[in-house]
């Protein structure tokens, strides 16, 4: 194991900075430039996970680090600090937001990013449209994504924000949404592009996501909601090492037809994929809950097909939140190995890199916490989670694993420290 960096301090000092601001929202009266309002965030979470030093655990796949192998205590991958600038224009209904944000990339380093730069237009009380980039529009939690405090866990649930990289769309989208009475429905979609980097199974990975289209429906109240929600997308994953793979099964194809069905798993072209989701929340003190599900679509092992489900509820008595959660995942895409036949040039050694690349994800999850809000803005929370790997191909949600660790019969504890507060 390497030394683990003096990460904290950093953090720490990368998240006063980007919020070295009052700690309530600023309105700034422009006069007949109209009013500008900013709101911040941070989260600081501290995450151990205990796999004797054989791999390390992360919470969402584009991270290419974190504890246990890395650096023991991991301050980083799940720490994040924002800012977001609403300006209301004096144009009737025309608006502008930006948010940036100090995250952790898939090169393991913290860096700002634009994620929000919209353009909004009220067109009428029921109808909303957005020009830019804005949130992509994916599953339940969508437009508060990053924002811990809004979260009753001390982390993001891996079984489905895990597998969705991707926080912003550079595109457009439309919300209608009316209410009657204590009830409402609201209705999005939205259409466009983006592009990120992934931490693979064969090291950084280059995505471009094009022809996204995406809708989703939403009815609720002021204790529950209920969402579905879905997209639509090309993807054109550019990874050199699988990129070589094909090339070299494409080359064996017109005499090996196993060599084809191999290299139709790795496209170098753009190929569909499609997801579909499900939540349900219930926030009425001193009780809530709240529940998502999540289906992927694609026929090939560059993004595979994935299931996920989580469910997590709570008991407030005071300022203090217990609660308890749990979730499994787990790839629909078939990992069966294959093998070009004897004697084909080569066969050996591309059938060996073919199959070590089926690195399964499936796994499950119990985990209890406890949430305390403290005054103006801010809460601590503790947890505890216990990761079992469910088939003997799968790694679960961890990285940077040593040989023997794929497929472990030994459950792995996590335990997590966070400090949210919000402006």
């Amino acid at each position: 194991m390497t030394a683990m960096p003096p990460i904290l301090p950093r953090t720490a000092a990368c998240l006063l900075l980007a919020l070295g601001l009052p700690a309530a929202a600023a309105d700034l009266g422009l006069g007949a430039a109209g009013d500008l309002r900013l709101n911040g965030f941070f989260t600081l979470v501290a995450t151990r996970a205990e796999t004797g030093e054989a791999a390390d655990y992360r919470t969402a796949n584009y991270l290419s680090a974190g504890s246990d192998r890395t650096r023991r205590w991991d301050f980083q991958n799940d720490s994040i600090a924002g800012l977001q600038a609403f300006w209301n224009t004096p144009l009737t209904g025309i608006s502008l937001v930006a948010q940036g944000v100090i995250a952790s990339n898939t090169h393991d380093e913290l860096k700002p990013r634009l994620d929000w730069l919209y353009a909004g237009w009220q067109a009428s009380d029921t109808l909303t449209l957005r020009v830019g980039r804005t949130p992509f529009p994916a599953m339940m939690d969508s437009e508060v994504r990053w924002l811990g405090h809004a979260r009753l866990t001390a982390t993001p649930p891996p079984e489905t924000y895990f597998h969705l990289p991707m926080t912003s769309l550079d595109g457009a989208s439309l919300r209608w949404r009316t209410a009657r009475g204590e009830q409402y429905l609201q209705l999005r979609a939205g259409a466009g592009q983006t592009h990120f980097e992934t931490a693979s199974r064969t090291g950084i990975t280059s995505v471009d996501i094009h022809k996204v289209v995406a809708a989703s429906v939403e009815v609720g109240s002021e204790v529950w909601r209920f969402y579905a929600g879905g997209f639509r997308v090309d993807a054109h994953v550019q990874s050199p090492p699988l990129i070589k793979l094909h090339d070299a099964l494409m080359a064996l194809a017109p005499t090996t037809p196993i060599a084809a069905d191999m290299a139709a798993a790795y496209p170098t072209d753009p190929f569909p994929v499609v997801q579909l989701s499900l939540g349900t929340e219930y926030l009425d003190a001193p009780w809530s809950f709240k529940a998502e599900a999540v289906r992927r679509s694609s026929d090939t092992l560059l993004i595979y097909a994935v299931r996920g489900w989580y469910a997590v509820g709570g008991y407030t008595i005071g300022a203090f939140t217990p609660y308890i959660g749990g979730g499994r995942q787990w790839q629909a895409s078939d990992l069966t190995p294959k093998f070009l036949p004897p004697g084909t040039p080569g066969g050996a050694a591309l059938s060996a890199f073919y199959n070590a690349t089926l690195i399964g994800l499936a796994q499950h999850r119990v985990g209890l916490g406890v949430r305390y809000d403290l005054p103006e803005g801010a809460a601590l929370k503790l947890q505890y989670d216990r990761l079992q790997l469910d088939a003997a191909n799968s790694r679960g949600s961890f990285t940077n694993q040593k040989p023997g660790f794929i497929g472990r019969e030994q459950p792995v504890h996590v335990f997590s420290f966070a400090l949210d507060y919000q402006f």
